[in-house]
């Protein structure tokens, strides 16, 4: 019997080692999977951040207004201003109307009215997930066809102003409805594909693949949306008879300048392109005074011909605020107005900031 027990003993060790090795692996599975799962959900359903960034809160002077889409309605807020003229804000990814009080201020005090909305990925009852542009250019069509209906805004002159998404959402909205007279889109993405791609390399720091692909299999799984659906760079073909206003961050740690770039080319080179110093969505943070000109200039050319107050020199000329002109460059639609700041500051002429 001794002998028998000693032959045996090797036998029992690994058996008993087993189920806690398997143990071990799917406590680990289920631990990455809980991982995926939870960090897709955080993507499709972000915190919402009430970021004012120092600006003044104007619920309170703001009207209340409700917007039809389908059986649902989005929250908006109008606030009128003196000129026949009207600027939509759309905020970004993880935001809601109140990012849209940082530009409202200076616009309104220039005279323009406005009006920001609530995506309904972004409000607390009844939320969509975030889609990269499926639900929210519902939202965005939904508020324009609001606007030209209501009798405050209906005959007033039409111009957009978008960050991050919601410049994405502005730019194709415009490119759709010929009514819009100029946009301003900041940090925008070039295509829902590219904006993944660069989210897995530049925020995530992963590879593009297979990391952008798991991404949209997962998301049209879990929404029906397709985040690959918008593509923004396609759409701005339609835009080189009209004004637009590029804007995007040289340390940009979401998209790449190269995405604005694409677009710039797409509306034919003819619009103005600043690559402004700082981080994503962070020109107007870093170089308000600037900013608040370039914009009010734009806007002043493209809605009401020559402004009723003094904004400043043409974008073209001298700047302030850290940055410098960076040359011209001239596309099929005419010539285009390319300016960078000094941050990673390049060559005169070029169109990327180094």
């Amino acid at each position: 019997m001794s002998h028998d027990q000693d032959q045996e003993r090797p036998r029992a060790t690994p058996r008993g080692r087993r189920p806690g090795l398997g143990n071990v692996v799917v406590l680990a599975a289920s631990a990455l999977a809980l991982f995926v799962v939870g960090s897709i959900w955080l993507a499709l359903f972000p915190p919402v951040i009430a970021d004012l960034g120092g600006a003044p809160d104007l619920d309170a002077v703001a009207t209340r207004v409700r917007i039809p889409i389908g059986d649902d309605a989005l929250s908006g807020w109008l606030v009128p201003g003196s000129r026949p003229a009207l600027v939509i804000v759309f905020h970004g990814y993880a935001r809601d109307h109140r990012r849209a009080w940082r530009y409202a201020s200076f616009l309104h005090r220039a005279g323009y009215s406005v009006l920001a909305v609530d995506f309904r990925s972004s409000r607390e009852r009844g939320r969509k997930p975030t889609t990269l542009g499926v639900y929210e250019m519902q939202d965005a069509t939904a508020t324009l066809a609001w606007a030209r209906r209501n009798p405050r805004t209906r005959d007033d002159t039409l111009g957009l102003l978008g960050e991050s998404l919601g410049a994405s959402v502005a730019l194709v909205l415009a490119a759709r409805h010929p009514e819009v007279a100029a946009v301003v889109a900041d940090c925008p993405f070039a295509s829902g594909e590219w904006a993944m791609e660069d989210g897995a390399m530049i925020k995530l720091h992963l590879p593009k693949w297979p990391t952008a692909v798991l991404g949209r299999g997962l998301g049209r799984l879990l929404t029906g949306a397709d985040p690959w659906g918008l593509d923004v760079a396609a759409a701005a073909d339609s835009l080189q008879d009209r004004p637009v206003f590029l804007i995007h961050a040289q340390g940009d740690d979401r998209f790449s300048t190269e995405q604005t770039e694409a677009i710039w080319r797409a509306a034919g080179s003819h619009g103005e392109l600043w690559l402004a110093g700082g981080d994503h969505n962070q020109a107007w943070q870093r170089h308000r005074t600037e900013y608040e000109r370039r914009v009010l200039a734009f806007f002043a050319r493209s809605l009401n011909g020559s402004p009723h107050h003094p904004v400043g020199e043409s974008v073209a000329g001298a700047a302030r605020d850290g940055t410098k002109p960076a040359g011209s460059r001239r596309g099929a639609a005419g010539a285009g107005t390319v300016t960078q700041g000094h941050a990673g500051g390049a060559a005169m002429g070029k169109v990327r900031g180094q």
